[in-house]
């Protein structure tokens, strides 16, 4: 994914789209939440849903960020 800044370039693990052929428009995510997880202040996340959270496991959204299930 081309960026002007570079900056996109500098994220780890950017997910990259899949596909056949030359047609990369998926992305894809797990159904579970397993572990831990906070969203880190200052950037938003997206899944697609359904999603599980299982039992005791918790995730958290830093103030000044979102999380949106699709």
């Amino acid at each position: 994914m081309p960026s002007s800044s570079g900056y996109l370039r500098q994220i780890p693990n950017l997910p990259q789209p899949l596909g056949g052929g030359k047609d990369k428009v998926f992305y894809t995510n797990g159904q579970t939440v397993a572990y831990n997880y906070t969203v880190p202040a200052g950037v938003n996340a997206g899944t697609f849903g359904p999603l599980t959270i299982n039992s005791g496991v918790t995730v958290t959204v830093s103030s000044g960020s979102t999380w949106t299930v699709v």
